[in-house]
């Protein structure tokens, strides 16, 4: 299984409270979020702006996502959602 992101990341507080972000795993684009729940309780981020801790933190987020990818732990949606259990 090839896995590869994408630098891009968006907050929409519309959607589920989340800041998404984008997986390639063999070639097919799936969007991944990591709850904004899930950034206060492990990285203390703020509600308002939690862009600064994801940024900060990209790299243990994208490890996580790898692994829970690869465990195949998709929403039905089929998007992948990051939790503070996760981290």
């Amino acid at each position: 299984m090839n896995i590869e992101f994408s630098a891009d990341e968006w907050y929409d507080h519309h959607r589920r409270k989340v800041v998404w972000f984008s997986a390639i795993v063999d070639d097919k684009c799936i969007d991944c979020g990591v709850s904004i729940e899930a950034l206060a309780d492990r990285f203390g981020t703020y509600h308002d702006d939690p862009l600064p801790a994801f940024r900060s933190h990209r790299a243990r987020i994208y490890e996580i996502a790898t692994k829970l990818i690869e465990q195949r732990r998709f929403e039905d949606d089929g998007t992948l959602l990051i939790r503070s259990a996760d981290l």
